[in-house]
């Protein structure tokens, strides 16, 4: 698992579970299961958490979409190594072997790429929801 995933999933499971905590705290003071005093002291401490969490998360976001345009650069370069391969081939400067070992090669690290970028992506948009 990437590093940035799992920051990501940690940071966001925090974040799920602080928001929980303090609708819990919101819903016990409007039941009258809290007294004022306690909600205010236990509220401050949870609201300083999700300003921090959130802080995190974005901080991840940014870090997120800075690896996403070094994918995308990554993408380009192996989409032409393919056109290079592919040239070198149809101009019989490769054999069939040598060709088809580079090409998997090249498809390999493609799609990685891509998926990787993918993930990155669909987690991005669940912080925008």
């Amino acid at each position: 698992m990437s590093s940035w995933k799992r920051s990501f999933e940690m940071a966001t499971q925090e974040l799920d579970l602080t928001r929980r905590k303090k609708q819990a705290l919101d819903d016990l003071l409007e039941k009258r299961r809290v007294s004022q005093l306690t909600y205010e002291h236990l509220g401050k401490t949870l609201t300083a958490r999700l300003l921090e969490l959130e802080a995190h998360q974005r901080s991840l976001a940014d870090k997120m979409n800075d690896r996403a345009d070094e994918l995308e650069e990554q993408i380009g370069l192996f989409e032409l190594a393919l056109a290079y391969l592919e040239i070198r081939h149809v101009g019989g400067e490769t054999g069939e072997e040598v060709y088809t070992r580079n090409k998997q090669t090249v498809v390999l690290g493609l799609d990685a790429t891509k998926s990787e970028l993918d993930l990155i992506r669909n987690s991005l948009t669940k912080i925008s929801l």
